[in-house]
């Protein structure tokens, strides 16, 4: 396979990879103003990823193309949308980041492929490695090497033609040098070689000629003294990490919105976010979850009269437990690690029309906490639920929507939205 080939199926390979993670649903999806489908009903809703291991790594079961550590508080009041974001990355800057990384792939393939193609030339046709010039050095065998600079551009061979398919600098540095020579010649030809807009030309013409010689001795350095630190790998796209902003309880992320999928006000920086709307974000995310725990001790507390079911599987070294309450809203309680520890724990009600993902919890979705105040809430349940195990009786609960009070609970915190 020839080496134009190898670096078009390496291109095609990343991007398929990416249409197949981005279509893939997947827990990372977080709300945001485009893609939530009902704006009319008041609520509150969280979501919360963490694919980040003890070393700050994010786990190879991620979706590359979406954040891996982030927690988002959702509020509907009166029809209006309020998103508080904990370990919000700019997708502007993840972009950049991740150009950065295509870019370094991209010129990594391409020298391989030259490396591979260059010891194909025939002997002749390939610059001698000089012993006296350092490292990624190299001098032609031709015998006017030694003269005097030619005011001509680099005359080309198969080496160079070689070179110049290869390396976009070099493609790119001889590009101008061979317009600036035209430039000059024609300049030359109307205004004299002693004019000062010919000298002017000439010169520029040399800076760049002696820009193209740089590179292509860089490159002929390169191919006679290759090793692995000459061309280091940048690493599998799996391995890199785009999304370095991590939740850590603070918000740093606000977003308001009177009108679907359109944005009122924005601001961005845990500093100012946290200080004006973190309380609003731990009182309303501590509320939440304190009121769908309090539900499912009711429901599971009298089973019997609430048809409510209890499932219990085995996952990866633990257990998931499904909870399929009267009223259809499902819980999910995983423990995966088999410690004893429910690290995820998932509320959906399938019976709203209101979503922002498909097959993501439209309550509360919670993957893989290490939130230490979440944890304390949801670490037991899993064990709690399975062995039959209900440390708090609750006896009655209002079975009206619960965002519905939370929201009142909360109207001190949100006249500054």
């Amino acid at each position: 396979m020839s080496g134009s080939k190898r670096t078009t199926l390496v291109v095609f390979i990343l991007l398929i990879s990416g249409v197949i993670l981005s279509a893939a649903p997947d827990l990372q999806n977080s709300p945001d103003v485009t893609n939530i489908n009902d704006f009319r009903t008041d609520r509150v809703a969280f979501h919360y990823i963490q694919l980040i291991d003890k070393e700050g790594k994010a786990l190879p079961e991620r979706n590359l193309n979406r954040d891996t550590s982030e927690a988002t508080l959702l509020i509907i009041d009166r029809g209006q949308l309020t998103l508080l974001k904990d370990g919000f990355d700019d997708p502007a800057q993840v972009k950049e980041k991740e150009k950065d990384y295509l870019n370094k792939i991209y010129k990594f393939t391409r020298l391989k492929d030259l490396e591979q193609e260059y010891y194909k030339l025939p002997e002749s046709e390939r610059t001698k490695p000089s012993s006296k010039t350092e490292p990624n050095q190299a001098e032609t065998n031709k015998s006017n090497t030694t003269a005097v600079p030619s005011v001509e551009p680099e005359e080309k061979n198969k080496e160079f033609d070689l070179l110049l398919k290869y390396d976009d600098e070099l493609l790119k540095s001889y590009a101008a040098e061979k317009a600036a020579y035209a430039e000059y010649v024609r300049t030359e030809r109307i205004y004299g070689k002693d004019s000062p807009k010919t000298s002017s030309l000439r010169a520029r013409f040399e800076e760049l000629k002696a820009k193209t010689q740089e590179r292509k001795k860089f490159l002929l350095g390169f191919l006679h003294n290759t090793s692995v630190d000459s061309n280091p790998y940048p690493g599998d796209r799996k391995e890199q990490i785009f999304y370095t902003n991590h939740s850590n309880g603070a918000p740093d992320f606000y977003l308001h919105s009177t009108t679907p999928r359109e944005v009122d006000g924005l601001m961005k920086g845990e500093e100012e976010v946290g200080k004006k709307y973190g309380q609003l974000f731990k009182t309303a995310v501590d509320r939440l979850i304190d009121s769908q725990i309090d539900k499912l001790y009711y429901y599971i507390w009298n089973r019997d009269m609430t048809n409510t079911r209890i499932k219990v599987d085995r996952f990866l070294k633990g257990k998931k437990v499904t909870v399929v309450t009267g009223d259809s809203t499902v819980y999910t309680m995983i423990d995966k690690e088999g410690d004893g520890i429910t690290e995820s724990f998932f509320v959906d009600s399938p019976g709203l029309k209101f979503s922002w993902g498909k097959e993501v919890p439209n309550i509360i979705s919670i993957s893989n906490c290490t939130d230490q105040t979440i944890l304390a809430k949801i670490k037991a349940l899993g064990d709690d639920v399975s062995s039959g195990r209900i440390p708090k009786k609750v006896d009655k609960l209002d079975l009206a929507i619960p965002e519905e009070q939370i929201l009142l609970e909360l109207k001190p915190l949100l006249k500054n939205l």
